[in-house]
This record gives C-alpha cells, structure tokens and sequence, in this order.
C-alpha cells in the first residue's frame, strides 16, 4: 500500500467510531471503536498488526545514508535535526502502545523499517509507505520521503507525515476528518500538525487495534499528562466563554434595565407635568399676572377669569 500526503487533495471518506464510557470507572472516557467501520479504507482485518495479543514486539528502523529503497536509489542522508524529528515520531507511538516499541538500528541488522529520501515520481506524493502483510502478521516496511520536497522542511508537517505513516505500518487505515476529534490518520490531514505526544484518540484507536486498553488511565504518564492538559485548557475556554457570555447579559441586562428606568421616569415626568397642568391657575395683582399650581390664588391675588 502506499501513501501520499499534499492536504489540498479531496478525498470523500467515511467513518464510524462509537466513543463510551467504561462502566468500571465513571470519571474515565474509554474510547471503544468498531475497527472495520473507523476506517474508510487502507485497513487490513486479516493480518492487521505487528504481533499476537499478549506478546510484546520490537520493531527496528534505520535511517538510509545512501544504497537502494524499493529500487530507487537513495538521494541523500538525514539532517541531524530531521533525524531528531524521525526518533521524536517513532517515541510518540512507541509511548502509545505498550506490546509494540521501536529501536532505532544500523543498516547491517536488516531492519523492519527502512527509511530514505528517494525521487518519489508521484506528483502528489511527498511520502510513500510500504508494508508486507503476509498473515497473519506484518513483517516488513519502507517509508520513502519526496527528495527536494518544500512540505517536509518544516518540523510539523515533517511529524505529521511521518507519524501518519508509522500509523498505517503498524495497522491502522485512512479516517475521515472530523471536528469531533483529531488524528493523525486523517485525510486529506488536519491541522494543528506536531501532535506529540499523540491525541487520546489515536493512542485508544492503536492500542484497540492491539487488544490493549483503551482507558485513559492505562496510558503512558506523558500521554495522560496532555489529555489532562487538553481538558484543562478546553474547561478554562468554556470557563471563559461562559464569563464573556454572563459579561455580555449581564451588560444587555444593565442597558435594558436603564432604558426602562428611563422610560419610567419619563412617563412619571409626563404624569407630573399633566397633573400640575390640570392644577396650574393665573392670577392678576394689579398690572401683574402670574400662574401657581393652586386650587386658589394667594391673598391680595384674584383668579384670572381668560
């Protein structure tokens, strides 16, 4: 199988995952997935992953200096800091999962993973994957990355190229994107790039996938630490825009609350005026006339009779 990864390309998928909680602990969301449905496709049922429920694994990869990568030769060798990016990918799912982990090897040990920057011809390819899929395990792969590719200079689309095609390696298929959550199986991908370590949803998809628990609280502690963190962070924004909310009623509240104390003032002005109106009398003293809200003019005055 191969693999591609310029964002722009459109691709309709499908996906179905059923998120629930574990009846064993109520504060804990255990993500459960009907794997045949959460992938649109790319998924493999009959030999699905690296080893058998219960036996731990070590997967070994090596990065290629120079030499032949499924019959392309092989451009150029790795940065230091693109190597560093390479082993900071692998530990994110190495942290995921508790049977599988990866070790990084030399090109004489026949690794399982090969690695090289080789002339991918596929104009919208910037990497490839391979697997052997041979039941009922898997055996053997090669990640090739686009030699001269401006995607993968920088380190977030790096890691999310990388990542997204250890995923398919290791067994999981091509997810639909979502607002609902995010992963680095999506396609075409999403941003935020750099997802290390990985989201609660992938680390539950690949520990399904290897009969592992999906519970938040069987995670590594770095991956519970940014769960945490995401949770912290989405309850301060709630928080937040909950007070902006409450803010911007309470200040509607205020200007409608003054607009009819206004009003009322108004109208208790106008009764006023009205009543003194009705009340209002002119009176004549001599050449002078002058007006009283009175029932009678004052002593020495006389009620004008125009």
């Amino acid at each position: 199988m191969k693999k591609r990864i310029l964002p722009l390309l459109s691709i309709s998928l499908f996906l179905t995952f059923m998120p629930t909680f574990d009846i064993a602990s109520a504060q804990e969301n255990c993500l459960k997935f009907k794997l045949d449905q959460v992938f649109n496709f790319g998924y493999n049922s009959d030999s699905p992953t690296w080893t058998t429920p219960g036996q731990n694994r070590v997967i070994t990869w090596v990065a290629l200096d120079s030499g032949d990568l499924n019959g392309k030769k092989v451009q150029r060798s790795f940065g230091t800091l693109q190597l560093d990016w390479l082993r900071e990918a692998f530990q994110s799912w190495d942290e995921a999962l508790d049977s599988i982990s990866f070790r990084e090897v030399s090109t004489l040990t026949n690794p399982d993973i090969r690695i090289g920057w080789t002339q991918v011809l596929q104009l919208d390819y910037e990497t490839l994957f391979e697997v052997k899929t041979s039941q009922p395990l898997r055996s053997s792969a090669s990640i090739e990355l686009k030699n001269g590719s401006a995607f993968l200079i920088f380190k977030e689309n790096f890691l999310q190229a990388i990542q997204s095609d250890i995923g398919h390696i290791l067994g999981l298929g091509y997810i639909k994107p979502s607002s609902d959550f995010e992963s680095v199986m999506e396609w075409p991908f999403q941003p935020p790039y750099r997802n290390v370590p990985l989201g609660e949803f992938d680390v539950a998809l690949v520990r399904t996938l290897y009969s592992e628990s999906s519970c938040s609280s069987t995670f590594s502690p770095s991956i519970q630490a940014k769960i945490n963190e995401v949770a912290a962070a989405k309850a301060a924004k709630e928080k937040a825009a909950a007070e902006m909310l409450a803010a911007k009623l309470a200040e509607e509240k205020a200007i409608k609350e003054k607009a009819i104390a206004k009003a009322a003032a108004a109208k208790a002005a106008e009764a006023k005026a009205k009543i003194e109106a009705s009340r209002r009398i002119v009176c004549k003293k001599g050449s002078l006339s002058k007006s009283f809200i009175a029932s009678k003019c004052p002593p020495g005055w006389a009620k004008s009779k125009s």
